[in-house]
């Protein structure tokens, strides 16, 4: 069974938009391709880690369908938003930067800090549907330079079209960054689909490959348009050279890479990505309708805060239970169910490993105890 492949949980873990249960070999595997190369004769320790991440970036590429070339390793999404706007230079007639104000605050903060380069943040109000797209005709407007498309808010799990969105950007001039993070492993994700400039996302929610593996996707028309100003050896063309003289950026999205790498978590981050290459995310997310629908058909009417429709809703389910609430989720906790909470409700989140009687154990302490 697919649920036997992971780390176990006492209770009912249901916390994949936080952090995703690894694979019970993802230790052992990591292990071995970070500590080997040590006890290795040669010294050819950072060509077998640098085959590890390779193997990382070759294996995300067919989870997203395109070149690995496109793709570089980031310690964080914050880290690759950053490297990102500083990258470009910036067009007067087009001094804003346009986010969410459902965005993840840590995104926004590491937008914020254009300012140094004469940007000023625009905010669409929370509240907003960002599944319409008269909203974002409205606020793309001329003086626009930048866009933050969050493909799933994760504060109240909606699922947004990036595709038209990206489309109406690019139409307009405007440089898209999409964040993924609470998308990729458990929604399918074409790039050949979208029109971004760029996509961040990480390893450490559906894909369950731990903290600090992130990614930055760049668009290959325009790599060549891209300068960063964070770099260092190995943002290089050819990181070994060592002539100090003579720096030249890596000619694919690696110009964003920096200085010195980390390994482990990529070796870690691996093994998770592979594993849902294998599985295929059409398979994981039918498995999370299934289980959400089962939770959705418990609820009373008002009390899912997340879409009912599976179209527009993510793989959580936020779940606002009213009166009950407090009392609710205190039982729920002291009987193993792990979720976290924001404003508007709990947080749930079905994935591969989560089992049908899990959930009937959910529903059941809901339909009994309410």
């Amino acid at each position: 069974m697919i649920n036997d492949k992971f780390v176990s949980q006492q209770g009912v873990y249901l916390l994949s938009h936080s952090v995703g249960l690894p694979l019970q070999q993802a230790e052992m595997k990591a292990a071995e391709q970070y500590w080997q190369p040590w006890y290795s004769a040669d010294d050819l320790v950072w060509d077998s880690w640098l085959g590890t991440i390779e193997g990382f970036r070759l294996s995300l590429a067919v989870l997203l369908n395109t070149q690995a070339s496109n793709l570089c390793p980031q310690t964080s999404i914050s880290e690759a938003v950053n490297k990102v706007i500083f990258s470009l230079t910036p067009e007067p007639t087009k001094p804003i930067i346009l986010m969410s104000e459902e965005d993840f605050p840590s995104v926004g903060f590491a937008l914020q800090q254009a300012r140094h380069l004469g940007y000023t943040m625009r905010y669409i109000p929370r509240g907003a549907d960002l599944n319409d797209l008269t909203v974002w005709d409205s606020y793309l407007s001329a003086d626009v330079g930048f866009v933050l498309i969050t493909q799933v808010q994760s504060n109240n799990g909606v699922q947004l079209p990036v595709a038209e969105i990206t489309a109406m950007a690019a139409e307009r001039s405007i440089y898209s960054i999409v964040d993924a993070a609470q998308g990729v492993g458990i929604l399918p994700v074409n790039l050949q689909q979208w029109s971004a400039s760029f996509v961040v996302g990480s390893c450490v929610k559906w894909l369950c490959g731990g903290p600090g593996a992130a990614f930055l996707w760049v668009n290959p028309d325009i790599i060549s348009e891209c300068r960063p100003q964070n770099v260092g050896w190995f943002s290089h063309e050819n990181p070994f050279e060592f002539d100090i003289h003579n720096f030249r950026l890596a000619d694919d999205a690696l110009r964003f890479w920096g200085g010195t790498p980390s390994v482990y978590p990529f070796a870690v981050a691996q093994q998770g990505v592979e594993f849902f290459v294998e599985v295929g995310i059409d398979k994981v997310r039918r498995h999370n309708l299934t289980l959400s629908d089962r939770v959705i058909e418990c609820l009373l009417p008002g009390e899912l805060v997340s879409p009912t429709n599976p179209e527009f809703r993510s793989g959580t389910l936020i779940i606002n239970f009213g009166d009950c609430h407090q009392r609710l989720t205190a039982l729920l906790k002291d009987h193993g169910v792990a979720f976290d909470q924001r404003d508007n409700g709990i947080r749930l989140s079905p994935h591969i490993y989560n089992t049908k009687s899990q959930i009937d154990t959910f529903v059941e302490l809901v339909r009994l105890y309410r």
